[in-house]
């Protein structure tokens, strides 16, 4: 079975309604997933937080990462690399039209180009990640 971390920003309302729609997108292909706001409580500790995401990233085998926002979120850019050195595919989505401009070179990379080259898919609508999403059935 296919299991997907999901992986973004969850510290807003907005941020977690986005997560939660992955989730349910993911979910509608047979996939199984976790999603760290689900997963974890305060209650917990951030100690056992961190745990819990980090045997996580070792027991799923596809990520898609939220990348929104002016600079992607520094757990997210974490949980990419990770899974990145782990030599496993990342899905990434940005609904986001912010770009970044390296306009001395003239290229635009959407977003941070360690990130951008890290990624084994990127996508820019939840109807994209769907179509993305097709190659992973289980």
């Amino acid at each position: 079975m296919v299991k997907v971390y999901i992986a973004g920003p969850l510290f807003t309302e907005g941020e977690r309604w986005l997560l939660e729609k992955v989730d349910e997108a993911c979910r509608r292909m047979g996939l199984e997933t976790y999603l760290p706001h689900r997963e974890t409580s305060p209650k917990m500790g951030v100690k056992g937080v961190y745990e819990s995401h980090l045997k996580a990233l070792e027991n799923c085998s596809l990520m898609v990462a939220v990348l929104d926002g002016a600079d992607i979120d520094s757990g997210t850019a974490f949980e990419i690399g990770f899974f990145k050195a782990k030599g496993k595919p990342v899905i990434g989505l940005r609904t986001d039209s912010r770009a970044l401009h390296l306009p001395r070179y003239g290229e635009t990379t959407e977003v941070n180009l360690m990130v951008r080259f890290s990624l084994s898919r990127y996508v820019k609508s939840l109807s994209e990640l769907k179509e993305a999403l097709k190659g992973w059935k289980p």
